[in-house]
């Protein structure tokens, strides 16, 4: 399969590496890493194993990729504005379009922007960080879970599951999209807003500390709330495990902190403003989520 990288941060060079050593024709939109990469290729550094793909086709631009079959969108939500431009020289017909985006709201772009492609969503339960211009860090193998309405799901997702499975990447399709992407922000809510407004921390520390143990839990059981205001059914015993799957984590840095520790722009509409949204909609208010929403906002302008 012909499977073309958009957004080649962490998680972009982390699955595309782990596919095109797998076997698979991966191509890499590169952009800031791309003199690093075209000269000393990508190497992961995880807990399972440890590797290098050495030669790597990376691009400064989609035209010079051409079609593919398969286009893995792992950009930041904050620059869904570009995908039109990225994605459509990159087209044909039945062209697969994955996004393995953080948040809400990313599904419905695609759909709405790219209309006669099927669209995907990949949940991506894994902890990296680009540490190095073409170098990742995996400190938590975890798995992908597929999603797409009925047709769409039934069409394709098995494809890519077996491509991801045939990488050494867990990978298993979920039937609800929507209680999919609510699960991710189970952990993306709390952990990767607490990291930033607690004094730029690290997931060991937000566990070791009570009050902010606390604040967590309650932030995943309005995240509960706010699912099921949707009509979503998200397991409440979910927390727990998810609590003790951070323990194993150590001190891991998620990627928002990153992106505002280095000054980049925190995707705060997508894994927080926009649950918050749907949710008052509905009737339902998440006093928690709402304080830490505007902490945030206030945090990310003065930044």
């Amino acid at each position: 399969m012909r499977i073309g990288i958009v957004g080649s941060g962490a998680v972009g060079l982390y699955y595309g590496a782990r596919l095109q050593r797998s076997g698979q024709d991966v191509q890499f939109l590169l952009r800031s890493d791309y003199h690093a990469i075209m000269r000393s290729g990508i190497r992961v550094r995880a807990s399972d194993t440890s590797f290098q793909v050495g030669e790597v086709n990376g691009f400064l631009a989609p035209e010079e990729i051409g079609e593919v079959d398969l286009i893995i969108v792992s950009v930041k939500s904050i620059s869904n504005q570009d995908l039109p431009n990225l994605l459509t020289p990159m087209l044909k017909t039945g062209t697969i379009i994955a996004t393995f985006q953080n948040g809400l709201g990313n599904y419905e772009f695609l759909k709405s922007a790219f209309p006669k492609n099927p669209i995907l969503v990949g949940a991506c339960f894994v902890c990296l960080n680009r540490v190095a211009p073409g170098v990742v860090e995996n400190y938590y193998l975890g798995s992908v879970v597929l999603g797409g309405d009925k047709l769409e799901r039934e069409a394709f997702s098995s494809s890519v599951a077996a491509i991801m499975e045939s990488a050494r990447i867990r990978c298993r399709v979920s039937e609800d999209l929507h209680q999919l992407l609510w699960q991710k922000l189970l952990w993306n809510v709390p952990f990767n807003g607490l990291a930033i407004a607690a004094g730029e921390i690290s997931t060991d520390l937000i566990l070791s500390s009570d009050a902010l143990r606390n604040l967590a839990r309650g932030l995943m059981e309005e995240i509960v709330l706010g699912a099921k205001s949707q009509g979503l059914e998200v397991e409440i015993e979910l927390i727990d495990h998810l609590i003790q799957e951070t323990r194993s984590m150590g001190a891991y840095r998620p990627s928002s902190l990153v992106d505002f520790v280095e000054g980049k722009p925190v995707e705060l509409e997508s894994i927080w403003g926009e649950p918050l949204r749907r949710a008052m909609s509905s009737g339902v208010e998440l006093p928690k989520l709402e304080t830490l929403y505007r902490l945030l906002k206030i945090l990310c302008e003065r930044q």
